[in-house]
């Protein structure tokens, strides 16, 4: 499909074509000068800025982060975007996996991630309860990197960040730049205002939440309960209906 035109290469493809060919960065530098439909245009330029970052600052308050998105969790909720067809799916799935790699590489050094997420996030049904077990312990098990924090804000009363999901993306004596998601597929913005008022509402959302430590166990705990059929009487999951994307 490639060869053909009907999809654009992915950098992950650039890396495979440069190994099969014995090649340096020839396939894979290409593949990142080429749009495609890995991520939503209006996500593309903050993508860039991720793969920089030597910290990534997160809120989600709806959804598991896409960087931390199993492949299953991520095509469930990828289907639910309107007017997009099964191949953009799998390449917008397998966008979002190739961001994961910044995670586990070696050369730079994987960035810091802060990760503040609703209580929400791990009782919201995406897919069907398997997609949700393996969900929420790739999230405990992330959180067991040295270089990955997860905190979870725990109950369902009020906080500031329930007026949206963002990302700030940081790197040393440089701009930094913040990525906010709205229904419309989100919008980066480099203003320092904005960069400001959104870092002031993450110190905000993580005072509400609980230490790290105690998140991952409530994300394991939280897996066996709501996920595995076992859980006790007066604890449920969120069965509303689809939710909008999220990157």
């Amino acid at each position: 499909m490639i060869e053909s035109f009907a999809r654009s290469p992915l950098e992950e493809h650039g890396r495979a074509f440069d190994t099969a060919f014995g090649l340096r960065d020839v396939f894979a530098k290409a593949a990142r000068e080429i749009p495609g439909e890995a991520y939503p245009p209006a996500f593309r330029s903050f993508a860039e800025e991720e793969k920089k970052a030597t910290d990534l600052f997160i809120f989600e308050h709806s959804l598991i982060p896409g960087i931390f998105q199993t492949e299953r969790y991520a095509e469930a909720i990828l289907q639910t975007h309107p007017n997009t067809s099964e191949a953009t799916v799998r390449e917008r799935v397998a966008g979002r996996l190739a961001r994961q790699e910044i995670l586990t590489r070696e050369v730079p050094p994987p960035p810091y991630v802060w990760a503040v997420l609703d209580e929400v996030t791990l009782r919201r049904r995406i897919g069907d309860a398997s997609v949700m077990h393996e969900q929420l312990m790739r999230l405990a098990d992330l959180a067991d990197r040295p270089r990955v924090k997860i905190q979870v804000i725990e109950g369902m009363d009020g906080h500031v960040g329930l007026s949206g999901a963002f990302w700030i993306a940081e790197r040393q004596g440089q701009t930094s730049a913040v990525y906010l998601d709205d229904i419309t597929d989100g919008r980066p913005s480099e203003d320092p205002a904005i960069v400001t008022q959104v870092r002031l509402r993450f110190r905000a959302v993580q005072t509400e939440a609980l230490n790290a430590r105690a998140s991952r166990a409530l994300m394991a705990r939280m897996a066996e309960e709501l996920w595995t059929g076992s859980a006790p009487t007066g604890v449920r999951a969120l069965t509303v209906g689809p939710a909008a994307e999220r990157v």
